[in-house]
Order: structure tokens, then sequence, then C-alpha cells
């Protein structure tokens, strides 16, 4: 089974898609990625070869720290859709290329799956969706709520899917004439994904109950980052862990919630209030917070940190939220855009967390109560434990094998 996995995003994007492709060749599975160059060695340091997608010049723009900022000019919006109209275009003549090197199914991430699903059926190849975040999460009021109709989250995703679909248009025509596909027919991204296959990486358990999903996707179970074989956690980490009371984290992954130092002013304050000690993970916003019991890190995979914490602040990113769920610890969900707000929206409704605060309004005092909330009832962190349990007994990797079974 030779399987071409295409995938893009921040490097927290891509680690539970490295974990999925490692045990997919475990079990025999022949792994080629695709993916951009800066996210080839998160692949390759896992024995999987990568056919580079030339989109360096594209990613300063569709990874600025400000793309989520609200007040963003006509004229910059502009510029923004037709970077990522340019860059789905790179990505499809990359998949064009890697597929005819000889390939039997596509594993597609979502940002991807409207063009690989093209592809694959104007080549003859399989193609399966596989989605850490979904478009439907793009719309957390419709979505993400307890009480909203069964068929609110496929109409969420269907609405998302009609958004977007100007992104794909200049791509999709081209890969059509590019492979001779016929012109009759949708070149929506909601018609050409309907009823494709599926598989989200992550727990049932997380959706609003009773939510009826789009026809063909199904909740596979966490696909979990894999360990660097080199890896050893930092002695001043270590020594830190060692030298007293279990932390709180703070991390924003690769968001940017307002000014650094104040972000960090803020994290300081709420951590001597409440007499607690922290690790802050400096993330893409270079945080550096100090103190006498305060320790800034860099990178550390979040498997092995996470169960050392006593809470967790973070900007509730799916692969973040997931860790947090696998320790069974508690967390403040502090999400800015895209899907955080849903999984924000999720982990309070379950009674995961005691609330959710916006990232671009955080301040000393709704941090410190956010958190003292949290660690005063010892509620939020059974059911996170309970959570887990139920969490370790998936297996995210199987259900994908079954998939691309013939």
């Amino acid at each position: 089974m030779r399987v071409l996995l295409v995938t893009w995003g921040t490097t927290g994007d891509a680690l539970p898609y490295a974990g999925l492709g490692t045990r997919l060749r475990v079990a025999g599975v022949t792994v080629t990625v695709a993916t951009s160059e800066r996210l080839a060695p998160v692949f390759r340091r896992h024995g999987m070869p990568v056919h580079v997608l030339p989109l360096t010049e594209h990613e300063e723009s569709a990874l600025a720290p400000d793309r989520f900022d609200r007040r963003q000019s006509p004229a910059r919006l502009r510029r923004r859709k037709r970077n990522a109209q340019d860059m789905a275009q790179v990505i499809a003549r990359g998949v064009i290329g890697a597929v005819a090197q000889g390939v039997d199914v596509i594993l597609a991430h979502p940002l991807t799956h409207p063009l690989c699903a093209v592809i694959a059926r104007g080549t003859g190849t399989r193609c399966v969706g596989i989605y850490t975040a979904a478009p439907a999460m793009l719309l957390p009021r419709l979505s993400a709520g307890s009480r909203l109709p069964a068929h609110a989250y496929r109409i969420a995703e269907t609405l998302a899917r009609a958004a977007i679909s100007p992104l794909y248009a200049p791509a999709l025509s081209w890969t059509m004439r590019e492979l001779g596909m016929r012109r009759t027919g949708t070149r929506t991204v909601i018609g050409i994904l309907r009823g494709e296959r599926v598989l989200h990486g992550f727990s049932r358990g997380l959706l609003p109950l009773g939510s009826v999903l789009p026809g063909g996707h199904t909740c596979a179970g966490y696909w979990w980052p894999v360990r660097d074989p080199g890896w050893r956690p930092d002695t001043r980490l270590a020594d830190f862990l060692d030298s007293g009371a279990a932390p709180v984290f703070f991390g924003f992954g690769s968001v940017a919630p307002g000014d650094a130092r104040q972000l960090g002013a803020t994290i300081r304050t709420a951590v001597r209030e409440l007499g607690l000690r922290a690790v802050v993970q400096a993330g893409w916003q270079g945080l550096d917070v100090r103190g006498d019991d305060i320790l800034t890190i860099g990178e550390c995979p979040h498997e092995w940190l996470f169960p050392r914490m006593a809470a967790l602040v973070h900007h509730a990113g799916p692969g973040t939220v997931g860790a947090g769920l696998r320790a069974g610890v508690p967390a403040v969900p502090a999400p800015l855009a895209l899907d955080q707000p849903f999984w924000a929206r999720r982990m309070t409704a379950l009674g995961l967390a005691p609330m959710s605060l916006d990232a671009r309004s955080l301040t000393a005092t709704t941090l410190a109560g956010a958190l003292s909330a949290t660690l005063r009832d010892e509620t939020y962190r059974d059911r996170c434990v309970a959570l887990s349990k139920a969490i370790a007994a998936e297996d995210g990797t199987a259900r994908v094998l079954t998939a691309l079974a013939p």
C-alpha cells in the first residue's frame, strides 16, 4: 500500500500527521509526504521521504503574526486572498507530480482536501480526508453548542465550505484542465467534497451530543505525535520541575494574542497573586517571562510535559487540547481565532474548564480568577482524568488502516 500524505500548516498542525505516518509505516504502509520545506524535517526525522511543495514565498503572509488581526485593510485582505489562491495552485501542481510517481491512496489535510479529491478522481486514485479540525469549527456558535439542533454541525460545515470555495476556484479549474477532466459537473468545494470519506483525528465524545456529521465523516480517535528518539528534557526544565510543586503551563503556540511584553506581565502578575509556579512556552510570539518561580522554555513535547503540570493555560488549538486531555490535566482555554473558539466552547460545555477567556483581552485579574477556579475545584481534574481514559481506549490509526483497505 503506497500512501501520499498531503499536509500543511504550523508545526503544531503537522505533528499529529507525523505521528499517524510513523504508525502507518510500522503497520507496513509505504508513506510519502507532500508538504512545505519548512515542515519537511518534522517527517524526515521519522524516516518518511518528502515531496517538497515550494510554499516558502507564500508562508510569510499565510502565517504572519497579524493574520488574526480583525482590522486588516481591504487591500491586505485582497492580497491574502490572492496568496491563498496561489498556494492552492502550488499545492495542486506538487500533488499531481507526487501522484505521478505511484500512489494508491491520498490522505489529505482539510486545507488540501478539495484539491486532492479532484486529483484523485482525475488520476484514478483513492482519497481520504484526515482532519484534526474541520471547516464547521470556524463557526463555533453554530457547531459547538450543546442545545442546538442535531444538524447544526452539518449546516456549519456547508456554510464554511461555501465561504472558502473562492480560495480554491482557480486551482481547481487549472487541475481539471491539467488532468483532462470533463468541464461538466461541480467545481465548488461543497460539491467536490460531498460524500467524500473523512476521518477526524479526535474523539467523538468531544462533539456536541447527538450532532450529525456530514455524510462520509467519522471520528477515528486521536493521532498522537511521536517523540524524536534522541530527545531529552532540558536540564534547567528537569531541575525546575524537581524543585517544587507542580507548576501551571502557559503556551499560545503559533498565535500572538497582543504584545508579548504585556502578555508576559499579565502572566507574571497572575502567577504571583496566586503563589504559583509556572512554565511558559515561548511559542511564535517569543514570550520571555522571568521570575523566581517562573521558567520560560522553548519546544518541548507536550505528552512529556503536560502530565507534570497542575493546570494549563493555552490557545485551545486542537493538538494542545488533545494533549491536555490525554494527560488528564484541567485547562483554562484562551482562544484567538479559527477553530480555537470551538474547542474552548466544547471544553467548558463538557465541564472540563470553568470558563474560557478571550486571548485578546487577557488581564491578570481574569486570568488569576480562572486559574483559581480551575485549581480549587477538583471536579475539573476528575472529568479530565475520566475523559483521558476514554481517549486512551481509542485507536485512531487502526481506523485509518481500515479505511486504506481496498
